[in-house]
């Protein structure tokens, strides 16, 4: 904690790493005649990722899957954002038809798996409609990943961790043969 005082007329209570733990009343109160007192109640929010969609996500196999993640209550952008596939780090995977994306990175994304969005929503011949294809607004930070035709090996656990808040996962199911209503 920092106090500062300039011009001996306005004090400045400042809390470095903010943590939930420094939530709470706080009282400012200068000692005059008579005393004055001023209370501040603190509400420490944290930051924290989101798949936009439902939780579970189901695909016919050759579809394309995309997944937004979107930052709430964050001050600023990530630094980076890692994609996990059953808790492997799949930001990279390429050549096995993963496009991850990160506009808010662009000038920091280095690696051939970190692009900026050309060609990202590339469906193909056969791709039904991305299940979780909400747009994230411009005011928040996000980042997708992009499968352009799933399959049945993409199934599973799919996890958005930012650097600079706490990650969210969502589970995704690759169908084979007919599957009414996804469409």
């Amino acid at each position: 904690m920092a106090m500062d005082s300039t011009q001996f007329q306005d004090w400045t209570l400042q809390i470095k790493y903010v943590q939930e733990r420094d939530a709470g009343l706080y009282e400012c109160q200068v000692s005059s005649h008579p005393p004055t007192s001023i209370f501040i109640d603190l509400r420490v929010v944290e930051a924290r990722a989101d798949i936009l969609g439902p939780s579970e996500k189901y695909l016919k196999s050759g579809s394309m899957l995309r997944l937004s993640c979107v930052l709430r209550q964050s001050t600023e952008p990530p630094v980076y954002v890692f994609w996990y596939h059953n808790n492997r780090m799949i930001n990279y995977d390429r050549d096995r038809g993963v496009n991850v994306t990160s506009p808010v990175l662009s000038s920091t994304a280095v690696g051939s798996g970190a692009t900026t969005g050309e060609g990202a929503e590339e469906g193909g011949e056969g791709a039904t409609a991305a299940v979780g294809s909400e747009e994230p607004s411009e005011e928040e930070h996000a980042s997708t990943l992009v499968i352009a035709s799933a399959q049945k090996a993409h199934s599973g656990n799919y996890s958005c961790v930012p650097n600079n808040a706490q990650p969210a996962s969502t589970y995704v199911h690759i169908l084979n043969g007919e599957c009414r209503g996804f469409d």
